[in-house]
C-alpha cells in the first residue's frame, strides 16, 4: 500500500508531503508516518530546513472525527505538533485551501507559515462541542494575541491570507506554485541565518497583564450565558496560555479537551455531524452552509414530526400546563420557539421537554418502520433542520439515548396509557438490547 507521507530532499531542503485524499484527514496512519518522517529528517545532518505541504486542494480538514470515540493512539496530534516545533532546523508549513482544526494546529506548530491566496485557516472545534486538542489554545494567542484568538475560536470564522499576514499569523503569500514558493522561502531564511522559531517561546502578546485579564473577564461573562459548554472551556484554556508555563498549558488544554469530548453535548454534536453526511440526499441536501429538504419524502417526515410535537404539546396543556409553560420549557430546552409560538425561555422543565422528545421518538420510530428513512439517525437530522430541534442534544433519538433508552421506554409505556402519542415503537424495543443503541439497530 502506498504511503500517506512522501519525502524528498532537494539541495538540503526536506520536502514532506501529506497525501491522504480527499482532504488529508489526520488519521492514525497518517500521524504515524508523519512522526517517523520528521524523526528521520531531524536526525539527518545534511538537511538544513523542512517544507511541510499536502497534495490536493485542501491542506488538511483536521483529525478524523471517527477516532474521537476511541482512545487516541501514539502519536496523537499534540505529540506531532511538539515534534515539529522542537525540530532543530526551521520548518516552513505551506498551506493551500482549507486548514481546518488539526490542520490549522499543524500550521501553528511550524516555525514559519506560507500560504496560497485561496488558503483559509479555521479552528471550529466548538461546533462539535470540543476545543482544539493539539495546542491551538496555547499557540494561537502567542502568535496573534488574546483578543483575536478569542474571536477566532469562539466565532469559528476563517482567517484569510491577507488578514493572516496583517495580524502576524502568516509570513508570506505565494501567488504562483506554492511548493516552489515555500522552498524559495526556506532558502531565503537560511541565507539570512534564521533558524527555528518555536511559537512556544513567544510571550510578547502577554506583556500587558491588565488588558489580558480584562479581556478574559469580559469574554467569560459573555460566554457564561451560552448554554453550550465548549466556549467556556476555550476561555479557560486561553487564560491558561498566559498564566501557565507552556507544557502546563498544554496539559490543561488536553484535560479540557478530554472532558469536552466526553460531554453529552459533544457526543450529540458529533452524532449529528456524522448523520448529516450519511443521510440519503433524497431526504435532505446541503446548499452552501444550510440543509434543505430535497423531496416530498423529507417534507413528509418533517411534517409528521411537527404534528407529533404539536399534538403532544396540546395534550400536555390539557393535562394542566399552560401554553406559556410549554413554550418556555421548550425554548429553555433549546428550541428557538415553542409549539404555540412563544420565544421566551424558561427553565428546562424536564417533565415537559421529556414528553415532547418521547412523542418525537415515537413518531420517528414509525417513520423508520415505514421505511421513510433508512436509519434512526436520519430522524435526528430532519428534526434538527426541519423543526429546530436543538443540535446540542442531537435530535430526539440521540437525546433519548443520552438520557437512557431503558428509562425512556419505561416512561413512554406509562404515558401511552393516556395517549398513543407515546406508543413505544419496535425500533426502541430493539435499541435497548444493544450498547450501541439505535446505531446497532440500523447496522451503523
Amino acid at each position: 500500500m502506498a504511503g500517506l507521507v512522501h519525502l524528498r530532499v532537494l539541495d538540503g531542503i526536506a520536502i514532506i508531503v501529506m497525501d491522504a485524499p480527499p482532504v488529508n484527514a489526520l488519521s492514525a496512519k497518517l500521524r504515524v508516518e508523519l512522526w517517523e518522517t520528521f524523526q528521520r529528517v531531524g536526525s539527518n545532518d545534511k538537511i538544513k530546513a523542512v517544507v511541510l505541504n499536502t497534495a490536493g486542494t485542501t491542506f488538511s480538514a483536521g483529525e478524523d472525527i471517527s477516532e474521537f470515540d476511541e482512545e487516541f493512539g501514539h502519536p496523537n496530534l499534540s505529540q506531532i505538533c511538539a515534534l515539529i516545533e522542537d525540530m532543530p532546523i526551521p520548518v516552513v508549513v505551506a498551506a493551500q485551501g482549507q486548514a481546518i482544526g488539526g490542520g490549522a494546529e499543524l500550521m501553528l506548530a511550524g516555525h514559519y507559515r506560507v500560504v496560497g491566496p485561496n488558503a483559509r485557516i479555521s479552528l471550529p472545534a466548538t461546533t462539535l462541542g470540543l476545543i482544539p486538542s493539539a495546542g491551538g489554545t496555547q499557540r494561537l494567542p502567542r502568535l496573534i494575541g488574546v483578543d483575536l484568538t478569542l474571536q477566532v475560536l469562539l466565532s469559528n470564522s476563517s482567517i484569510e491570507p491577507e488578514v493572516g499576514r496583517k495580524i502576524g499569523l502568516i509570513d508570506a503569500i505565494v501567488d504562483g506554485d506554492l511548493k516552489s514558493g515555500a522552498i524559495s522561502f526556506a532558502n531565503d531564511i537560511l541565507e539570512q541565518g534564521k533558524g527555528p522559531r518555536p511559537t512556544r517561546a513567544d510571550r510578547t502578546h502577554f506583556a500587558d497583564g491588565g488588558a489580558f485579564r480584562k479581556r478574559i473577564s469580559e469574554t467569560r461573562t459573555r460566554v457564561r450565558k451560552n448554554p453550550e459548554h465548549a466556549p467556556n472551556r476555550v476561555v479557560d484554556c486561553v487564560e491558561a496560555a498566559a498564566l501557565l508555563p507552556f507544557e502546563a498549558g498544554l496539559a490543561f488544554e488536553e484535560d479540557a479537551f478530554l472532558r469536552s469530548a466526553a460531554h453529552p453535548q459533544s457526543v450529540a454534536f458529533r452524532h449529528v455531524f456524522r448523520a448529516e453526511r450519511r443521510i440519503d440526499r433524497s431526504l435532505i441536501e446541503r446548499e452552501g452552509a444550510k440543509f434543505v429538504l430535497a423531496t416530498s419524502t423529507g417534507a413528509t417526515v418533517v411534517q409528521s414530526l411537527k404534528d407529533a410535537m404539536e399534538r403532544a404539546a396540546q395534550h400536555i396543556v390539557e393535562a394542566g400546563a399552560s401554553r406559556e409553560d410549554v413554550d418556555a420549557a421548550l425554548v429553555g430546552y433549546g428550541f428557538h420557539r415553542g409549539p404555540f409560538g412563544g420565544q421566551q425561555a424558561g427553565a428546562d422543565d424536564r417533565q415537559i421537554s421529556r414528553r415532547i422528545v418521547g412523542a418525537l421518538l415515537a413518531e420517528g420510530g414509525v417513520c423508520f418502520e415505514q421505511n421513510l428513512v433508512k436509519r434512526p439517525a436520519d430522524i435526528d437530522v430532519l428534526a434538527v433542520h426541519g423543526i429546530g430541534f436543538p443540535r446540542r442534544t442531537g435530535g430526539p433519538m440521540r437525546a433519548a439515548e443520552t438520557d437512557g433508552l431503558l428509562g425512556f421506554r419505561n416512561d413512554m409505556r406509562s404515558w401511552a396509557e393516556h395517549s398513543d402519542l407515546w406508543a413505544v415503537p419496535d425500533v426502541l424495543n430493539d435499541a435497548v438490547k444493544h450498547a450501541a443503541g439505535f446505531d446497532a439497530v440500523s447496522g451503523l
